[in-house]
């Protein structure tokens, strides 16, 4: 981990800047990478990875109707957007957690109120190491992309875990 010399966050290795204060991270020493694999995660950006399209729901969609999408298109996540704006994420996390067994009952309600309101995001030419850095403290496996803060795509945890098999 790399300490802000401005605000004392840590930062991931590598970061160019800091995630917290945004002050510059560069004239920090950097260790070399230890390996190519590590070289290639903390270089290669997030435009690397196979960036899937988002299945993108509206706040008022039954979330019976949110899940029965997730299945057809085997998607481990939802976006909800009004219009173009990103509102929330419904994952399968949320389902588990907040439907639980009372998923049939609770079917006709809007998935507004069962998605993760605060959404991380990550842009195409954000670092992997930097995605895999939010995945890890945030504890998400599916993170939206964004470009020009419209919602163009999804990497979950398994598109990274697909890029370092590649890698090795």
């Amino acid at each position: 981990m790399t300490l802000c010399p401005d605000c004392g966050y840590e930062n991931i290795d590598g970061a160019d800047e800091c995630e917290m204060c945004h002050q510059p991270l560069s004239a920090l020493s950097k260790r070399a990478p230890a390996s190519e694999v590590e070289r290639s995660i903390v270089h290669d950006r997030v435009s690397r990875l196979e960036v899937r399209d988002p299945l993108l729901v509206r706040p008022d969609m039954p979330v019976g109707e949110v899940l029965r999408r997730m299945v057809e298109g085997r998607r481990g996540c939802a976006i909800v957007v009004e219009g173009t704006k990103l509102v929330g994420i419904f994952t399968e996390r949320d389902a588990l957690v907040k439907l639980n067994v009372d998923a049939a009952r609770l079917a006709p309600r809007p998935v507004s109120e069962f998605m993760t309101r605060s959404v991380e995001t990550l842009e195409l030419d954000d670092r992997i190491a930097f995605a895999l850095h939010k995945m890890d403290v945030g504890g998400y496996r599916h993170i939206p992309i964004l470009s020009e803060g419209q919602v163009t795509g999804v990497i979950s945890v398994r598109h990274i875990l697909d890029y370092l098999t590649a890698a090795l």
